[in-house]
């Protein structure tokens, strides 16, 4: 067959304007999957300028994790009907991944954020903050009695957010009861929480708006409650009163840091009256 070469490429050209190795062209040539046009005397191998779309859409379908041998076998039957639904499955396809790509995304960014205000945390005091409303998802805790009912609890967290689906960037938090804490019962949690949007359909607790008692805990979790004690006594010291849920936070964790007893911890509690 004789060619325009004002319209055909050699495979090496073909190769280069798609910034591929002539490699691929070779092994889609003899998986049948695309071949040139037309091979000329001399033994040079020429593609058509068209040929570069069909190129990427092969490219895409590949990115997309469909089998080479499926693309051929679709090739074989093309057709314009057939070429619709495949788009269209492929299109499905290509929202559930962009949905978790923002998702991931999302999740990072998230952390980055956390993470960054963590390193600019310099006062070990406690300070008073202001919050607004918090969406929450909570789940019961297990009653402690050592690691295993910690991560039984954490287990049993993220099993109901898989259940329920729930995307959530942030990490889970734990909550302590204020009126226990104070009465100055043994150490326990009550229950474990995930923040999600104000839009979303599961939340089934919301943080109130209002004015908080934040403390840092740097000295690893074996002595969490050291902080907990710290704030009790210095709303009592200052004449504070606090109420609802103690709210624990991880700052810094194991993507960060080596190990718990590095991990830098915020405890917060909502103020009721000074």
């Amino acid at each position: 067959m004789e060619g325009n070469f004002q319209t055909h490429l050699t495979s090496g050209q073909f190769a280069k304007v798609l910034g591929i190795s002539k490699d691929t062209l070779f092994h889609y040539d003899r998986l049948g999957i695309l071949s040139p046009e037309f091979t000329a005397e001399n033994g040079y191998r020429y593609y058509s300028i068209n040929q570069i779309d069909v190129f990427k859409v092969i490219a895409i379908l590949k990115e997309l994790e469909m089998p080479l041998k499926e693309i051929k076998e679709y090739l074989k039957k093309r057709s314009p009907h057939a070429f619709i639904a495949l788009l269209d499955k492929e299109e499905k396809l290509l929202n559930s991944k962009i949905k978790q790509l923002q998702k991931m995304k999302s999740i990072i960014l998230e952390k980055k954020r956390i993470t960054q205000a963590a390193t600019e945390i310099i006062s070990a005091d406690i300070v008073m903050e202001k919050n607004n409303e918090e969406f929450l998802v909570i789940t019961e805790a297990d009653p402690y009695t050592n690691d295993k009912s910690i991560y039984d609890s954490m287990i049993k967290h993220e099993k109901y957010l898989n259940i329920y689906s729930i995307e959530a960037s942030h990490s889970v938090g734990w909550m302590r009861n204020t009126k226990r804490v104070l009465a100055n019962e043994p150490f326990n949690y009550d229950y474990l929480f995930t923040r999600v949007s104000k839009d979303s359909n599961f939340s089934n607790f919301q943080r109130e708006k209002g004015t908080y008692l934040i403390a840092y805990h740097t000295e690893g979790y074996s002595s969490v409650s050291e902080t907990y004690d710290r704030i009790v006594k210095y709303a009592k010291d200052k004449n504070i009163e606090v109420e609802g849920f103690f709210y624990e936070d991880v700052l810094l964790d194991d993507l960060s840091v080596r190990g718990y007893e590095e991990y830098l911890i915020k405890i917060s509690v909502r103020i009721s009256k000074m």
